[in-house]
């Protein structure tokens, strides 16, 4: 390490009245001016795991690259409804999506059917599985300005998890009639897949 250079450094000694403490440069982070330095101080001064566990990372990497066919076994089938995705273009991700449609009693509109959906995660992360291990020490992604730190690996947060467009992904669904009051009059919830 240089005079002046951001580090993380592991303590040996701790200080003293009359001694300073003692300490090994465990890792250089860079220039005190380098772009993007608050945030990687801030994640150490923080303890923002970023690393996954090589148990989570070995069962993400396990997991296919798409949505299969049975993994469409108990689900209602929505890739007919153009479902849209509702988060914004500068979104680190894609887990909301939206279709409202006017349910109308001749040419009048008499009430809307607003469906909601969100990124199944559970189908991918199971109970008691290094993924989850990692899920729940993390309990959510971690947003910066330039920087996301996920609380699950690529393959999930960026990938199988997020509805993107165009591709076919697992979810959970609020099917939802609401009146032209705002009252919500009928409803249900079931896992679907859907392609935005």
């Amino acid at each position: 390490a240089q005079h002046g250079q951001v580090v993380s450094v592991d303590i040996i000694e701790q200080p003293t009245r009359h001694t300073q403490p003692l300490g090994r440069v465990a890792e250089i982070l860079g220039e005190i001016d380098d772009p993007g330095m608050e945030i990687e101080i801030a994640v150490r001064k923080f303890d923002v795991p970023v690393e996954f566990s090589e148990g989570a990372q070995r069962q993400a990497d396990k997991l296919p690259d798409t949505v299969r066919k049975q993994d469409l076994k108990g689900r209602v089938d929505l890739r007919d409804v153009p479902f849209i995705t509702i988060d914004g273009e500068d979104a680190r991700d894609f887990d909301d999506a939206v279709y409202c449609e006017p349910i109308k009693r001749g040419r009048k509109t008499t009430a809307y059917r607003l469906l909601v959906a969100i990124a199944d995660v559970c189908h991918y992360v199971r109970d008691k599985t290094p993924l989850n291990e990692d899920a729940v020490l993390r309990s959510t992604s971690v947003y910066f300005p330039r920087r996301v730190v996920p609380m699950l690996p690529e393959k999930l947060s960026n990938g199988l998890c997020s509805l993107n467009p165009h591709v076919d992904r697992l979810c959970m669904v609020a099917d939802m009639v609401i009146d032209l009051d705002g009252q919500i009059t009928a409803y249900q919830f079931y896992p679907a897949v859907m392609h935005s």
